[in-house]
C-alpha cells in the first residue's frame, strides 16, 4: 500500500455537513471493500457509490490506502473493546455476536488478510492478547480461536449455521468422549506423492505453467500472454482450452484440491486401524507436507479466495461435505465417540468445522508466515501432538 503525499490538502471535518460527507465516503468504501479486495476497488468507484466528487474524497483522505487503513484500524479497536469479558466463553460469544452485526467489516478482513500481512498480524494480535489474559498456551490459543475465526469467515461458504453457545461450550469442554493417548509414528512418516490425473497433455502443460506464474507473480500481475508464452503456445491456442484467465484459475484450484485430497487420503489410509482423530492428525501433517512441497499451490489457493467467491465456495464445500460424511461413518462404526451433549448431526458438523479450521490456520502458521523455514520437522510434530491433546480433551487439558 502506498503512503502518498497530500498531507497539506487533507482536512479534519468539524462541521456536521463535513462529518456527514466523510462518513458517506467511508460507508461507500466499506460496502465496496466487503465485495472486492483492496486492489479491485478504485477511488472513482468509491466516490460514485457515495454520490460525491473525486475532489471531495481528497479533502478527507490522502489516498485509498489511508481510507482503507482508517476503516480497519477503527474496526480492530472496536473489536478489541467488544471482546473484553470476565471469562473466555463470554469473550468468544461476544466475538460471534459482534461478527453478526458487522459482517461487512469481517468480509473486508477475510478478503484482504492474504494480501496484507499487517491485517493478519493486527487481527491475530487481538486474540493472542485475550488468550494471554486467560492463560492459554500458544497451542491452546490456536485450538480455541481457529474454529471461531473460521466460522466467522467461512461458514457462509460451507452453508452451515452454528448455535454459538453450543459451539463454544464444546470447544471448552471437548467434543469427543474418548481418545487413544498415543500418536503412532506412522502419523508423521508421510511423504507427498504426485497425483496423476487423466487430462489432455496440453491442458496440463498450461495449468502447470499457470501454477508457476500465479504462485510467483500473483494472479493479477500474470497475463494470458505470459501463460501462453511460458507454455510455448499462441494466445489464440490458450482460448481453445480456457474461456479466460478466471476459468483457468478455477480449474487450477480444482486440480490442486484433487492433489491435496489424494495425499490426505493416502496419509489417513496409513493409519487405517487407528482412532479417527489420530487419522485426522495424520491428515493435517500430510496437508502441511503437501503444500510445503508445492508452495506455489498454497499461494494460489489463498489468493483465489480473494478473487472469486464461487472458487472459494467450491473449494471449501468439496472438503467440508466429505469430512462430514467420513466423521458420520466413524461415529456409526464406533471408531469415534462424541460427547453427545447436543444433537448428533450438530456435533458432527462442529467437529468437521473444527478440523477444517485447523488445516486452514495451520497453513497460515507454517506456510504463509513461513514458520517452517529453517526449522526441523519435529517443530510441526510437537505442535500437532499438543493440538491432538486439546482436540481430545478441550481446554481442560492444561
Amino acid at each position: 500500500m502506498n503512503s502518498g503525499k497530500r498531507g497539506n490538502q487533507k482536512r479534519i471535518p468539524r462541521r456536521v455537513d463535513g462529518i456527514e460527507s466523510k462518513n458517506k465516503i467511508k460507508t461507500a468504501a466499506i460496502d465496496l471493500f466487503s465485495k472486492s479486495n483492496f486492489s479491485d476497488v478504485s477511488i472513482s468507484q468509491i466516490t460514485k457509490h457515495a454520490k460525491m466528487s473525486t475532489g471531495a474524497f481528497y479533502q478527507y483522505y490522502i489516498n485509498k490506502d489511508e481510507l482503507f487503513r482508517e476503516i480497519l484500524e477503527e474496526f480492530f479497536e472496536d473489536l478489541n473493546d467488544n471482546l473484553k469479558a470476565s471469562n473466555l466463553k463470554e469473550s468468544a460469544l461476544n466475538y460471534l455476536e459482534y461478527a453478526k452485526k458487522n459482517q461487512k467489516l469481517f468480509k473486508i478482513v477475510h478478503l484482504n488478510e492474504y494480501l496484507f500481512e499487517w491485517i493478519r498480524n493486527e487481527y491475530d494480535g487481538i486474540f493472542r492478547n485475550i488468550s494471554e489474559k486467560f492463560d492459554l498456551t500458544d497451542v491452546g490459543y490456536f485450538y480455541f480461536w481457529s474454529p471461531l475465526k473460521f466460522v466467522v469467515g467461512f461458514s457462509d461458504l460451507i452453508e452451515t449455521e452454528i448455535v454459538g453457545e453450543h459451539f463454544v461450550d464444546l470447544l471448552v469442554s471437548g467434543i469427543v468422549l474418548e481418545c487413544p493417548d498415543v500418536l503412532i509414528p506412522e502419523v508423521f512418516a508421510f511423504q507427498p506423492k504426485k497425483h496423476v490425473i487423466e487430462i489432455d497433455e496440453k491442458r496440463e502443460h498450461i495449468l502447470a505453467n499457470a501454477e508457476t506464474l500465479f504462485g510467483t507473480y500473483g494472479y493479477e500481475k500474470t497475463q494470458v500472454y505470459d501463460i501462453a508464452k511460458a507454455s510455448g503456445i499462441a494466445v489464440g491456442t490458450f482460448y481453445l482450452y480456457f474461456k479466460n484467465k478466471l476459468e483457468l484459475l478455477h480449474e487450477l484450484v480444482r486440480w490442486i484440491n484433487k492433489g491435496l485430497r489424494y495425499n490426505v487420503k493416502l496419509a489417513v489410509e496409513r493409519c487405517q486401524k487407528c482412532n479417527r482423530l489420530v487419522q485426522e492428525i495424520a491428515g493435517l501433517y500430510a496437508f502441511v507436507q503437501f503444500f510445503k512441497m508445492h508452495s506455489n499451490m498454497y499461494r494460489i489457493v489463498r489468493e483465489s479466495q480473494t478473487i472469486d467467491r464461487d472458487i472459494a465456495k467450491e473449494y471449501y464445500l468439496s472438503i467440508y461435505r466429505p469430512y462430514v460424511n467420513a466423521l458420520r461413518k466413524s461415529v456409526e462404526s464406533g471408531n469415534l465417540v462424541l460427547k453427545g451433549k447436543y444433537a448428533h448431526e450438530e456435533e458432527i458438523n462442529y467437529l468437521a468445522i473444527m478440523l477444517m479450521s485447523f488445516g486452514h490456520y495451520i497453513g497460515e502458521r507454517y506456510l504463509l508466515a513461513g514458520q517452517m523455514k529453517g526449522e526441523k520437522r519435529e517443530v510441526l510434530e510437537f505442535f500437532l501432538k499438543d493440538l491432538y491433546e486439546y482436540i481430545c480433551r478441550g481446554l481442560g487439558v492444561k
